[in-house]
């Protein structure tokens, strides 16, 4: 980077804080000129490539990287970055102390056009902008590590770690905001790689820095493609609610097959039957057809618990759909045997929508392009049970044999109101100038309905036992299978071209919730067996843990959601996230190993059960047994007395309860205040009695929150879980 490219790219001296002395204007100025002229990177920039293995992958994917501490990404180093801004800022902490902190954006501009790629390369991140930023805290507060989270898409708050745990915690923080989704860890670990130089000549430090990496849903891909595929640039990986291969694709189409074969009536009735002390039939108002398909997510891996709180919506099979890569399932569903679309079960049929309708008039903007259609409303085709979701609209000739296309400009988009069809977003042009008065126009929702079904017909290679559904005794497939397996495509593009193998480069915690219902909780455990077969026992014990939740939704955000009392069902894990994080440190830095895996099994739905005693269980949260006159329901009078039983206690190791609370129903999801206690304790027991004025069914939780460290309250550190009992008032 030449000075001066830098300083007309950062505008260096206008942007610095005005409250900075000259001292740090003239130290700040010299590693920036440092940079420029290449003393700072200048060890890295001698050392050898960091080099691709392998050949451009199926969908186009640019090959692995192989990533080491030394070698230089030949497109993401000192020579492509761009220094944009560096400002002084300081935080106030929870205890009211500051710190004052350095805060550097810049990015890596984009490099080549979709035309320049490589042969065979279809999906690169250089053909994208990435933004990256470091904040580096004073040096009295840094401790010689850094930490990063990481996330495909250009969201700031899942690239951001919290500064205020960072800070305290010694550490300054790393971040990458992408350009594409195609980033994988070349990128994340460029930053890193570069920032651990800048931190050197920031903290005139000639000392190892360690580096600890997490990531969530689409980054736990990340994360996880970057401990297969580095070494040298982190020394700990987490990777909370993760998604294993082909999960990101095929979760969305169970969840779509769901809410197309049975009513959201019936599906409000499972949600009110899954809740604790229910006393209903999860199945009881299903037909055979509807219970097989139920009973289908489940096997898939679906939490049953999330089933309380889940909103599903045929359209989400489309998401990861295989239609750019397996162009042919759509009319092979439709029209050959072995496919659901020719022998189309009842609930299929009521969701159909298949007709020609004629064009009457055409709308035009003051460009003269077209920006809707009127079609003959007696041409319309009836709409199903799933109304206009999903609908596509393909142009044909007026003899509706002639399709017309465009490359990947296969149909109109639009939203039909009536018979108007209010054409959006981008259109192709020969579609666009193919509308007249008379034309055809197929409205349809056969690809949406066709995806739904796209498990049954690929079952994944890498011996998930979600697929076990889909196979005979004999271990040969039920339905017919495509030949090619798309549900991948995502996952190797998120994660740096990699498909997950359990060989792992670093230390590696795994976090997952049981009422996820993005991040289906098997998963997790279906790793760590993937860990333990290409590692052995003894290693994997060496490098390996997985930590399984309770009462926890998808994700791990220990500031960004609202405060303790926020739900009467769910429990914030973002504390567990950062203990395990300071786990981590002590096993990488100081050789403590972390508390042993969470004790679990798989049933034979593919369910994750615990065990019911904190001793057996292990882990980090907090496990609580509520009864209500000794079980988990009771039907009572109007001011009856129940009487309600706590028993709250910490796995070994785990810590310590310091609160508890109670919700005794109603709409507003409104706790009492907290009882804390005086010395907090590895074990509770709460009793109470109570009694309600009018009928009613009143869901009571007991919450509590713990910590590892009995003395001090360190913020974002608690350990939270809740168990919940029902009371019918007649």
């Amino acid at each position: 980077m030449s000075i001066s490219k830098m300083l007309n790219g950062v505008h260096f001296l206008g942007v610095i804080h005005s409250s900075m002395s000259r001292e740090q204007v003239k130290k700040l100025l010299f590693i920036f000129l440092s940079v420029a002229g290449g003393v700072l990177i200048g060890p890295i920039a001698s050392a050898q490539p960091c080099n691709f293995v392998g050949r451009p992958q199926f969908g186009g994917i640019e090959p692995p990287m192989v990533v080491d501490a030394s070698c230089v990404d030949p497109d993401y180093n000192d020579k492509t970055m761009v220094i944009d801004s560096t400002n002084e800022k300081s935080l106030k902490l929870t205890d009211g102390s500051t710190i004052f902190y350095t805060e550097v954006w810049g990015h890596f501009p984009a490099l080549r056009t979709q035309a320049q790629l490589p042969a065979g390369i279809l999906q690169s991140p250089t053909t994208a902008k990435h933004s990256f930023f470091w904040r580096f805290p004073e040096k009295r507060v840094w401790r010689n590590r850094f930490f990063q989270q990481t996330y495909p898409l250009a969201f700031e708050v899942l690239n951001t770690l919290n500064n205020e745990f960072a800070f305290t915690n010694g550490g300054y923080t790393v971040s990458v905001v992408p350009g594409n989704p195609n980033v994988g860890y070349r990128v994340i670990a460029a930053a890193a790689k570069l920032a651990k130089v800048y931190a050197n000549k920031f903290y005139n430090n000639k000392s190892r820095i360690y580096g600890y990496i997490f990531g969530q849903s689409g980054g736990s891909v990340q994360a996880m493609g970057a401990n297969e595929g580095t070494t040298g640039v982190w020394d700990g990986i987490v990777p909370a609610v993760i998604a294993v291969d082909g999960l990101n694709s095929h979760s969305f189409m169970w969840d779509g097959l769901y809410a197309l074969a049975i009513p959201e009536e019936k599906r409000q009735a499972i949600a009110k039957a899954v809740k604790p002390g229910s006393g209903r039939d999860i199945y009881a108002t299903l037909t055979t057809e509807q219970r097989d398909v139920l009973d289908e997510l489940l096997n898939g891996g679906f939490a049953r618990v999330a089933l309380e709180d889940m909103k599903f919506d045929v359209g989400s099979a489309n998401q990861g759909g295989p239609r750019s890569f397996d162009s042919t399932y759509e009319d092979d569903f439709w029209s050959k045997p072995g496919y659901e679309g020719t022998n189309p079960p009842a609930y299929l049929t009521a969701a159909k929508v298949d007709g020609y309708a004629t064009i009457t008039a055409i709308m035009w903007d003051a460009k003269h392009t077209p920006t809707g259609v009127t079609f003959e409303a007696a041409t319309m085709p009836a709409l199903g049970s799933i109304g206009t979701s999903g609908l596509q609209f393909y142009v044909y000739s007026s003899d509706t044999k002639t399709r017309i296309t465009s490359g990947n400009g296969y149909a109109l988009n639009g939203k039909l109101e009536g018979n108007m069809l209010t054409l959006t977003g981008a259109n192709d042009s020969l579609l666009l100038g193919a509308l007249a008065p008379g034309v055809k126009i197929r409205i349809n929702n056969r690809y949406l309905l066709a995806v739904a079904f796209y498990p049954r017909h690929s079952i994944l290679d890498n011996g998930s036992p979600a697929y076990n559904q889909y196979r005979n005794a004999d271990g040969t497939p039920k339905y017919v299978q495509r030949t090619i397996q798309t549900a991948y495509l995502g996952n190797i593009r998120a994660s740096g071209g990699r498909r997950e193998t359990g060989h792992l480069t670093v230390k590696t915690i795994v976090i997952e919730n049981l009422s996820d219902p993005s991040s289906f909780p098997y998963v997790g455990g279906f790793y760590a067996s993937q860990v333990r077969q290409a590692m052995g026992v003894s290693q994997t014990d060496n490098m390996f843990r997985i930590y399984y939740q309770q009462n926890a939704n998808h994700g791990a955000y220990p500031f960004t959601l609202p405060p303790f009392n926020y739900r009467a069902n769910l429990v914030s894990v973002g504390g567990i996230l950062h203990q395990v994080l300071l786990d981590l440190i002590e096993w990488v830095e100081h050789g403590v190993a972390p508390l042993s895996s969470t004790r679990y099994r798989t049933d034979a739905m593919n369910q994750i059960v615990l065990p019911a005693k904190a001793a057996k269980r292990g882990g980090h949260q907090p496990v609580l047994r509520l009864t209500v006159n000794g079980g988990d329901r009771v039907e009572v009078g109007i001011n009856q007395p129940v009487n309600l039983v706590g028993r709250i206690e910490m796995p070994p190791g785990a810590g310590y309860i310091k609160k508890y609370d109670w919700y005794l129903g109603g709409s507003d999801f409104k706790f009492e205040p907290a009882t804390t206690l005086v010395k907090p304790q590895t074990l509770v027991n709460v009793k109470r009695t109570v009694s309600f004025p009018a009928p009613g069914e009143y869901i009571i939780t007991l919450r509590t929150s713990g910590q590892r460290d009995s003395k001090t309250d360190a913020p974002g550190l608690t350990l939270e879980n809740l168990e919940r009992v029902t009371i019918i008032v007649r």
